[in-house]
């Protein structure tokens, strides 16, 4: 905390040092086990969030505040900009440690956010000027997304995404970041209700000035924290860390919102939201079992992870095409990592660990060489070899899509098929090899299968593909 108040001492930014307290809590809760400096680093982000608020909110700043917001948005790409401007200063410093210690696809995600952050902002500012002028407001719907992208959540969020260093933490992104939105979206919500009178009297436009009743909107934010957490609750028992520091972002937040108002906490809530007091049951008050975040080390706890000597025999099994103990394989099967859909994007040779079940009789008929994955929506399950030896697309039995589905206790993306009662779920072995079990209707034992990768033909000078 002293070395946060030295920071908005030093450069001056418009932030009361009161929240210094409330932010340092909030990170420190929300993700107890980082070490302190990914924290401090979270919490002066939050400041400055706050900071750039005030800078938009202040009277008379339309004129004056679209080059400093140009200045900010070229410090986030790494351009020079704002000079002489201490929030952009702030920023800087801020980005600069986030790309020093975050780790670079996330830390992209991470600056995108607080692109988004700027436009919502500026958005909001520019209503309230709109609605103070006698002009219309703006339509809750885009109202609700400007407001989601303004609130913080996100950009504190996907900071500490990038501090993290989980393993395959972008492969859990889709899964994530839908849950992130619906976070930001009640957190919004929830800010509206609790300082609607305030924000009225400043010239605010949120959802309750739009027309959104206060039992409604309280409502909305319910369902959407609870949309949340349910597509949370694989990861977070899984015991992936950013699941669970999503989920107690938002525990916080809604906690928070139903005591006091952030902008003004040295006063206490007049009277309680929508929906019962600081006490009040509900989804938003259920304190959520929490695992252990597996990437913790310090803390001791032991991860069901493969050991390498098992991952490496069963990669042995694959190369070789020998088969492997059902009973290992579903042991592995529940140790490895989800994957994500951009993983799967590609052509892949598949292979079973067994002969003589009816599913490996019925696949050697076919002559089954793999699957495609060509998006979401188009995947080819059942690539099969002519008579000729040509790979072909086998449709008979209908094409597939992939989605995200829990099984086993873990959401990962598994390929369901259009036209039958099958689904295939599958696991990472390496980037390039994963481990498949088809879940199919009807039958009592699930069949498990290998698929790796094949590289994309290379280009000779003339452009022509070659044979890999």
């Amino acid at each position: 905390m002293p070395r946060l108040e030295n920071w908005l001492k030093e450069l001056a930014l418009p932030v009361d040092p009161v929240l210094v307290p409330l932010m340092c809590l909030q990170t420190a809760f929300s993700t107890p086990w980082l070490p302190s400096e990914s924290c401090y680093q979270v919490s002066r982000l939050m400041l400055w969030l706050m900071a750039i608020d005030n800078v938009l909110d202040a009277p008379g700043s339309a004129g004056g505040t679209e080059a400093r917001v140009r200045g900010w948005r070229r410090v986030l790409d790494g351009r020079a900009g704002g000079e002489g401007d201490p929030v952009a200063l702030a920023l800087a410093e801020i980005a600069e440690a986030l790309r020093r210690d975050g780790r670079p696809e996330l830390t992209a995600v991470w600056r995108e956010s607080m692109h988004q952050t700027l436009t919502g902002m500026t958005l909001e500012n520019a209503a309230a000027r709109t609605a103070a002028a006698g002009g219309g407001l703006p339509d809750l719907t885009d109202y609700l997304l400007h407001g989601a992208w303004s609130i913080g959540v996100e950009q504190q969020v996907t900071a500490l995404w990038a501090l993290m260093g989980e393993p395959g933490l972008s492969l859990r992104l889709p899964v994530l970041r839908g849950a992130l939105r619906q976070a930001a979206t009640a957190i919004r919500l929830l800010n509206d209700l609790r300082g609607h009178h305030r924000e009225r009297s400043e010239g605010k436009v949120d959802a309750l000035t739009i027309g959104l009743g206060e039992q409604e909107a309280h409502r909305r934010a319910e369902a959407e924290i609870e949309g949340c957490r349910r597509a949370l609750a694989p990861l977070a028992g899984a015991g992936y860390g950013s699941a669970v520091a999503l989920e107690r972002v938002v525990l916080w937040h809604a906690r928070m919102y139903r005591r006091f108002d952030p902008v003004r906490p040295g006063r206490a809530a007049a009277r309680p939201l929508p929906g019962g007091g600081p006490d009040a049951t509900g989804p938003m008050h259920d304190a959520p079992f929490v695992h252990r975040p597996r990437e913790a080390p310090p803390m001791g706890i032991e991860q069901e992870v493969p050991s390498e000597q098992q991952v490496q025999e069963v990669l042995e099994a694959i190369a070789s095409g020998a088969e492997y103990d059902r009973a290992g394989l579903v042991d592995l099967f529940d140790r490895l990592e989800p994957v994500g859909i951009g993983l799967l994007i590609g052509t892949w040779r598949g292979g079973a660990f067994e002969t003589g079940s009816e599913n490996a009789e019925q696949l050697a008929k076919m002559r089954w060489y793999g699957k495609r994955f060509v998006d979401a929506d188009h995947v080819e399950p059942l690539l099969c070899r002519d008579e000729n030896g040509e790979v072909h697309s086998y449709e008979e039995m209908g094409l597939a899509t992939l989605r995200e589905v829990v099984h086993r206790g873990k959401q990962s993306t598994a390929m369901v098929y259009d036209q039958l009662p099958i689904i295939d779920h599958f696991r990472r072995l390496t980037d390039d090899v994963l481990l498949g079990v088809m879940d199919k209707k009807g039958d009592p034992v699930d069949f498990y299968f290998h698929l790796t990768r094949v590289p994309a033909p290379t280009r000779s000078a003339d452009g022509l593909p070659e044979t890999p």
